[in-house]
């Protein structure tokens, strides 16, 4: 049975062997257009003066994928490769850049892929994961003398890392759906378990500026951090960001994303205190405002974040008069007082929010038309505080390059609990 059929994997080669991401690749490669079309097109960028045409121009198809065909195999013999153009294609995890040319070699060849394209092409494909374990001598295929193909000299060099990108890029845009999806997300998990390096997204610098992989290289960062010794499961809020738990009740959720500007990206830390009226109470209890001042001397922001709520539901948000150091100040000396307020007592809670200038005059209609025109039996007070990091562009790839952005991102969770409690 052909090993491109799904349920035939390799019985002898594990996981991580680079011929079963061969294998994985060219499976997607057969029975999905739309991965067909990315990868053809990819091949006509690099080999257009060639002659290597779009697939999109109607006359360029594929016809068939092998992998793992020796040489001697009965298709490089038979009329299915007469009069051929031959291109050598090598995928490492960034491109091949010495200068190689290929040609016929009088070798034991065994092909990684081989793939037949009307209206008169064959691809032989090489898969090397690591560029430093290239043997430029296997760009070379093994032809019969009697056999009419046409070799270019030229091989083909790509990389994973512009192939991974390309299939985010198909799941991103919504070019794939129903099972094709799912081939593809399973493949891109399998090389993150198995391949990890050749991700586009193991560090902010080859992530290429594009939104969608500085996310995910910051899940990756968030993956890769410790809570209790213990590498946390990243989670998904939607309308929100990813996340981790952090197994505390001052700051219970840390999210790390990227935000792109016209100019530049920054990458940035959430962390949101006091969310609740009981995670308030702790975050006000332990509150160093010494501490979180010298957080803020050293870059970080601190907003308020007020807000009533019912039960589990957030309901209104409110910046009131107060200066972030009032606001401060006025919650460290009145949270023992926080607790449930029951609906006769609403209007004394806002009564009394306004003239402590925690919410404005100007907040009474929205309060009027979500709160009191409602039925809600009772409300939560919850003096929320933000605190954000950003590294930007610059800094973030530096960190990377050097291996440290994983433990200045620690640094900066570790320093916000200090200030808030929690460690």
């Amino acid at each position: 049975m052909d090993h491109l059929n799904v349920f035939n994997p390799y019985k002898n080669k594990s996981n991580h062997h680079e011929d079963e991401l061969t294998r994985s690749f060219l499976i997607l490669l057969k029975n999905i257009p739309m991965v067909r079309v990315m990868f053809f097109e990819t091949i006509s960028k690099e080999m257009s003066e060639y002659g290597v045409q779009s697939i999109a121009n109607g006359d360029f198809s594929v016809v068939e994928v092998y992998t793992q065909l020796s040489n001697s195999n009965d298709i490089f013999t038979s009329s299915m490769v007469e009069g051929r153009t031959l291109v050598s294609i090598i995928i490492s995890d960034d491109k091949l850049k010495s200068e190689v040319k290929v040609q016929n070699d009088n070798r034991k060849a065994r092909y990684d892929g081989v793939v037949l394209c009307n209206p008169s092409w064959i691809f032989i494909i090489e898969n090397k994961p690591s560029r430093d374990h290239i043997w430029l001598g296997q760009l070379n295929p093994n032809i019969s003398e009697d056999t009419d193909i046409t070799i270019i000299e030229k091989p083909c060099c790509l990389s994973w890392r512009s192939m991974i990108t390309g299939l985010n890029s198909l799941i991103q845009n919504n070019m794939v759906s129903g099972l094709e999806k799912v081939l593809i997300e399973n493949f891109i998990e399998y090389v993150d378990n198995e391949f990890s390096w050749i991700n586009p997204y193991t560090t902010f610098g080859v992530c290429k500026d594009n939104p969608y992989l500085l996310i995910k290289r910051c899940v990756t960062a968030m993956a890769n951090y410790k809570i209790q010794g213990t590498h946390p499961e990243v989670k998904y809020h939607r309308g929100w960001k990813y996340y981790i738990e952090s197994g505390k009740r001052t700051v219970k959720q840390i999210a790390l994303d990227a935000h792109k500007s016209s100019s530049d990206w920054t990458i940035n830390l959430w962390m949101y205190a006091g969310d609740t009226m009981h995670s308030a109470r702790e975050t006000f209890e332990k509150l160093d405002i010494e501490k979180l001042h010298k957080l803020m001397s050293q870059g970080f922001e601190v907003s308020k974040n007020f807000h009533i709520s019912y039960r589990s539901s957030n309901l209104l948000w409110f910046d009131g008069r107060l200066s972030i150091d009032e606001y401060l100040d006025y919650w460290k000396k009145e949270y023992i007082n926080l607790k449930q307020v029951k609906r006769p007592d609403f209007n004394k809670l806002f009564d009394t929010l306004e003239k402590d200038k925690i919410i404005a005059p100007e907040d009474w209609d929205v309060i009027q038309e979500k709160v009191l025109d409602k039925n809600y039996d009772k409300l939560n007070v919850c003096p929320g505080i933000l605190i954000k990091f950003s590294w930007n562009s610059q800094t973030a790839i530096n960190l990377d390059i050097n291996n440290k952005f994983g433990e200045d991102f620690g640094n900066k969770v570790k320093a916000v609990f200090s200030a808030i409690g929690g460690i």
